[in-house]
């Protein structure tokens, strides 16, 4: 083989090296984000996905109760309101007091 094709042949296997070996950060489950307006009252559940190895952004991804999913912007102001709305919401807890935690034998 010649000098040159061997000399580019390296370069050729060290860029798929590094290519390769280069960390995939755009793995997010959101490729795209709604931007339309919803209801508060038609929000079943909120799912919020933090920042990963795998992808670099925080998602917000909204279930409605008609079934459909929608990933929102954090940034939007509308969806950080929507959030704190969340976040205030009383969720009632039911903790058993100890007296009927454990039942008694008698």
């Amino acid at each position: 083989m010649n000098m040159t094709i061997r000399i580019l042949l390296l370069l050729a296997i060290t860029v798929c090296i590094t290519v390769a070996q280069r960390p995939i950060s755009q793995r997010c489950i959101c490729r795209k984000v709604r931007v339309k307006n919803f209801g508060l009252k038609s929000v079943e559940d909120v799912q919020i996905v933090p920042p990963s190895p795998t992808c670099d952004r925080m998602e917000i991804i909204v279930s409605l109760k008609n079934g459909m999913r929608y990933c929102l912007d954090p940034k939007i102001k509308i969806v950080q309101s929507l959030l704190n709305s969340l976040m205030n919401k009383s969720v009632p807890t039911a903790v058993p007091s100890p007296t009927n935690a454990i039942p008694s034998d008698n």
